[in-house]
C-alpha cells in the first residue's frame, strides 16, 4: 500500500509513467530533443482502456464526491489520467525542455457523460506554439470519443516554457470584479500530492517528494493543477453547480498542506451566460480563476448521459 492505495495502481499506471518520464528526459537533453518545430497542427491518436471501478471509487472519494454521484459514470476531471500522457507525447515533438513547462490553463467542453467500463478513443493535436522573448506559449487539444464515435469531452491545454528573464508588463487598468459568494471549502493535506499521483499516474516529484519540493522556489511540494481542479469542482458540485463548458487558469501554486480553501462563484452571470469562479486560500491568495457555463447534473458531471452525437471532423 502507498498512501492507502493498492500497489496494483502502480502497475496500471506504468505505461503512463514511462511515457511521461521518457518525454521529459528526452526533451531535457539538448542532444536528444527535437531541433525544430514540426509542421502544425500535429495530430496523434490512441485508445485507452476503461479504468477499474475500484480506482474510480477511490478517486471520486478523494476528490470529495458522494458515492452516489458517479455510480455508473467517470468523473470528468479524471481525464488527467489519460490526458497528461498524451500532452507529454505531443509536447515532446517541440524543441523545448518539458521539465520547465508550466501548466497555465485548461478549457473543458462537456459533450456527454463517460460511462464506466468504456474504452476511449483519443485524438490529440499540438495546435499552436508561439515564441515570445521571455517564454513559449503552447496550445494542445485532446478530444475524447467513445469507440463508436460519440464525443465525450474536449480539452484545450495552455502551458508555457520560460526563456530568459520575464519582461516587465505595462500596468493594466484594474478590472471590476463581480460579486462572489462562497459555495464550499476543502483542505489539501500534506500527502495529497502522492494520493493524486497514485490515482492518476502523474508522479512529478515536485508534487510527491518533499526533498525535491524543498529545493524549488516553492520551498515544498505543491498540489498538481489537475488535483486542485478536481477538489474544487467537486466542491462546486456539492454546492449545486454543474457545467457544460469550463475555462480555468492557475494563478498561484498551492502549497501542501493548505487548509480551508474557499470555492467562490459569481452571483450574476456575464453577458455570455458564464459564471465567474475562483479558489482562495485562508489568506485570500487567489490560486485558480475561471468561468463556467451552468448546466444540469446530466452534463457529464453525474450519471445521466446526453443523447448520442456523431464524431466531429478534425480541423
Amino acid at each position: 500500500m502507498i498512501a492507502n492505495y493498492p500497489l496494483s495502481y502502480l502497475k496500471l499506471h506504468w505505461p503512463n509513467i514511462r511515457s511521461m518520464g521518457w518525454a521529459a528526459l528526452r526533451n531535457a537533453n539538448p542532444v536528444t530533443r527535437p531541433k525544430a518545430l514540426p509542421a502544425l497542427p500535429l495530430h496523434m491518436e490512441s485508445r485507452v482502456d476503461a479504468l477499474p471501478n475500484g480506482l474510480i471509487d477511490d478517486y471520486a472519494a478523494w476528490a470529495g464526491a458522494p458515492a452516489s454521484r458517479y455510480a455508473s459514470t467517470v468523473p470528468l476531471h479524471l481525464c488527467s489520467q489519460w490526458a497528461m500522457p498524451m500532452l507529454a507525447e505531443l509536447g515532446r515533438n517541440a524543441p523545448y525542455n518539458l521539465l520547465s513547462l508550466l501548466n497555465q490553463g485548461l478549457r473543458m467542453q462537456v459533450h456527454s457523460a463517460t460511462p464506466r467500463n468504456e474504452a476511449l478513443h483519443l485524438v490529440g493535436t499540438l495546435m499552436d506554439v508561439t515564441e515570445e522573448p521571455d517564454r513559449v506559449r503552447i496550445h494542445t487539444r485532446i478530444e475524447a470519443f467513445s469507440v463508436d464515435g460519440q464525443p465525450r469531452v474536449t480539452l484545450d491545454s495552455y502551458s508555457t516554457v520560460p526563456r530568459g528573464r520575464p519582461q516587465k508588463k505595462a500596468a493594466q487598468p484594474k478590472r471590476k470584479e463581480p460579486e462572489f459568494t462562497t459555495v464550499g471549502h476543502w483542505n489539501a493535506s500534506e500527502d495529497d500530492g502522492l494520493r493524486f499521483a497514485m490515482l492518476t499516474g502523474d508522479f512529478n516529484p515536485i508534487h510527491t517528494l518533499k526533498a525535491v519540493g524543498k529545493r524549488t522556489r516553492f520551498k515544498g511540494c505543491i498540489l498538481h493543477g489537475f488535483g486542485q481542479l478536481a477538489r474544487s469542482l467537486e466542491t462546486l458540485h456539492n454546492g449545486g453547480h454543474f457545467f457544460s463548458d469550463l475555462d480555468v487558469r492557475w494563478i498561484k501554486p498551492l502549497p501542501l498542506p493548505s487548509n480551508n480553501l474557499s470555492v467562490q462563484v459569481a452571483k450574476v452571470a456575464d453577458a455570455e451566460g458564464y459564471l465567474a469562479l475562483r479558489v482562495l486560500s485562508e489568506g485570500a491568495d487567489v490560486h485558480m480563476v475561471g468561468r463556467f457555463k451552468p448546466a444540469g447534473d446530466d452534463s457529464g458531471s453525474g450519471d445521466e448521459p446526453k443523447p448520442k452525437r456523431s464524431r466531429s471532423k478534425r480541423a
